[in-house]
């Protein structure tokens, strides 16, 4: 069974990030039912809105995201992040220990020899996640 927990910030804001998590889960990854997802709700720095790392296995997931954030563009980054989460999970996107990063079946060096808005893992999340975001908050 999937976990997800959530720390930091308010209780109403940590049950916005569980319900987007689990709305996103159940309606992009339904058959996943092994999925780790810790979700910390934090300060970031100016201008970042959020993280998504790896853990020791394609199953387990850290999200770090910004708690000051208005609601939509909170929600579409917990959205963002769970994009990533389910490109990881679905080996769409992978990280080698050497830093080298394949998407689908393209290699890239690492991750830093493409710009942030040129990397098409990005660019796929960008595209979905305003719009998945306005999706969830229209039924929440």
């Amino acid at each position: 069974m999937n976990s997800i927990e959530v720390t930091g910030s308010t209780k109403s804001k940590r049950a916005i990030a569980y319900d987007a998590a689990a709305w996103y889960i159940k309606k992009y990854m339904p058959r996943m039912r092994t999925l780790d997802i810790e979700i910390s709700l934090t300060k970031l720095e100016d201008g970042i809105y959020g993280y998504c790392m790896e853990g020791n296995s394609n199953r387990e997931f850290s999200l770090e995201i910004n708690k000051n954030l208005d609601l939509e563009d909170f929600v579409g980054t917990i959205i963002h992040e769970m994009i990533h989460v389910k490109q990881y999970a679905r080996k769409e996107l992978f990280q080698d220990v050497s830093g080298r990063t394949r998407w689908k079946s393209r290699w890239y060096a690492t991750y830093d020899t493409v710009d942030y808005e040129d990397q098409p893992w990005e660019k796929e999340a960008h595209r979905l996640d305003m719009k998945l975001a306005k999706e969830f908050l229209a039924q929440y």
